[in-house]
């Protein structure tokens, strides 16, 4: 419930029935930075969410090269609860 309650959910993960994990503040993790561009053709990699480990692990679609953008769909709900919605890469 705590986490339903945060203002800014920008980097609330949601992993499984009451269980979220919030990256707003932990800017060591990297997968804090990966975006949606909202085009599945440019999805290179997705969650494995674990919520009885508290995590998601980042696992590849394919190769990615070296400084490349790695790209994720948020789901329906991340985007169904934003006020401005997102343009798409395409």
């Amino acid at each position: 419930k705590e986490a339903i309650r945060l203002q800014d959910k920008g980097y609330l993960m949601r992993l499984g029935p009451q269980s979220y994990i919030d990256l707003r503040e932990e800017w060591s993790v990297a997968a804090r930075y990966i975006n949606d561009c909202r085009n599945p053709r440019h999805y290179n990699v997705y969650f494995d969410k674990r919520p009885e480990e508290g995590m998601a692990a980042v696992i590849a679609l394919r190769s990615i090269a070296e400084g490349e953008e790695i790209f994720v769909d948020y789901g329906k709900w991340y985007w169904a609860g934003c006020k401005q919605k997102p343009s798409r890469l395409e």
